[in-house]
């Protein structure tokens, strides 16, 4: 039911989920010297006793939520996508403060980086292969929002059944699982918080809680919020089962432009559509009409592949190896 439910919520979500922001210098940001009490990440608890983790933490919520205008589209990028990628996490058992991993990532932008990491949740071709993704000349699925979720929520539920708790496997999107465990075998740490990490993973798990705190309270750091999204757009699925040739073609004949086709399917590299392997099916989105707006009609919806039905007392039973 995964691509099912998450390509239903990506093609039909409307200003249900929707929001503006305007700035406000009225409000304060939030002040170090007086850190929340408790904190938690995925139900478990951050140990603000621990001055370090203090520090920490009260660091990264000074950066991640001072007043600047170039958040502004990163929230509304995430009042935006984030309500279509809770329903995927809570399919795999994910906790929902995942989804809070893409903003750090990417900023909710498909984006390459210098090392080659692609997508809103910046995976490498090889591990993006590795959990379900289609890389290649034509289509590069990292750049699929809802595809490159799947694939991570896969991730999240290995690396959970490696190391047994949250807090870790948000860490390990950082290090790489290898790398964590090491660390845990070197050190005999018996938790993240207690680890001597290189600096860009120690900021990880702190910089996502930041992160949260200003998404889910953005009126308490300037953020003004009204009803309205300017990235909702009503889209339809086509189904391509046969090779496109020409999807500038393509485009037209459904009565849009090929830049547009493109802006809604940017996992799309070039100008075809090859049908690889017999029963291949892809999905694009498409402007709907305005004439078919009055009487809206679902979504076409591909196939959806099959999820392994695992529960959350046998991933709990997993601990770290």
């Amino acid at each position: 039911m995964i691509g099912l439910i998450g390509y239903g919520i990506y093609t039909r979500l409307g200003t249900a989920f929707s929001f503006r922001y305007e700035h406000d210098d009225r409000y304060q940001v939030y002040n170090p010297d007086k850190p929340p009490k408790q904190v938690h990440f995925a139900g478990e608890t951050v140990p603000l006793e621990n001055k370090t983790v203090a520090g920490y933490f009260s660091q990264e919520l000074r950066l991640n939520t001072r007043r600047n205008a170039s958040w502004i589209p990163v929230i509304e990028r995430a009042r935006h996508w984030l309500p279509k990628m809770a329903p995927i996490l809570r399919q795999y058992k994910i906790p929902e403060d995942f989804k809070y991993l893409s903003v750090v990532e990417s900023m909710l932008r498909n984006v390459e980086s210098t090392k080659g990491a692609g997508g809103f949740w910046q995976m490498i071709p090889l591990t993006a292969r590795e959990y379900g993704l289609e890389v290649n000349e034509e289509v590069d699925e990292r750049y699929h929002p809802i595809k490159a979720t799947v694939a991570a929520c896969k991730y999240f539920r290995e690396a959970y059944r490696w190391f047994g708790d949250w807090t870790s496997v948000a860490a390990s999107y950082n290090a790489g699982m290898y790398a964590l465990d090491r660390a845990y075998r070197k050190q005999g740490g018996e938790s993240f918080y207690g680890l001597k990490l290189n600096k860009q993973t120690t900021i990880y798990v702190f910089r996502v809680l930041a992160v949260r705190q200003l998404l889910e309270h953005p009126g308490a750091y300037g953020y003004k919020v009204s009803r309205h999204d300017p990235l909702y757009e009503p889209l339809k699925t086509v189904k391509v089962q046969e090779t496109v040739p020409d999807l500038a073609a393509f485009a037209a004949e459904h009565g849009v432009s090929y830049e547009t086709l493109r802006r809604h399917n940017p996992w799309l590299l070039q100008n075809t559509l090859t049908i690889k392997e017999e029963g291949k099916t892809y999905a694009l989105l498409i402007p709907r009409k305005k004439e078919q707006l009055a009487s809206p009609q679902p979504a076409e919806l591909p196939t959806p592949q099959p999820v392994s039905n695992v529960s959350a007392d046998s991933l709990e039973t997993d601990m770290r190896r």
